[in-house]
């Protein structure tokens, strides 16, 4: 943590209550408005096909066939 993030932090926990719902709903609304959720998107397509392009077929592992691995070993 930088020392900017823990001295916000220490300022925030000197505000009373109405206060640091304010900063909180501030903080909220500035990082719902910079997310870009197609950027993301985007980012995750792409991600996803450099590794589909660097590893074979068997290489690659789903989800679900991580769940059914554990419940084998679990059985």
């Amino acid at each position: 943590m930088s020392a900017a993030e823990r001295e916000i932090i220490e300022k925030f926990h000197l505000l009373e209550g109405i206060a640091k719902q304010r900063v909180l709903n501030t903080l909220i609304a500035d990082l719902q408005a910079t997310f870009n959720y197609d950027d993301w998107w985007a980012q995750v397509d792409a991600l996803q096909m450099r590794m589909k392009k660097h590893l074979t077929e068997s290489e690659m592992v789903g989800a679900l066939s991580l769940l059914d691995e554990l419940r084998e070993e679990e059985s």
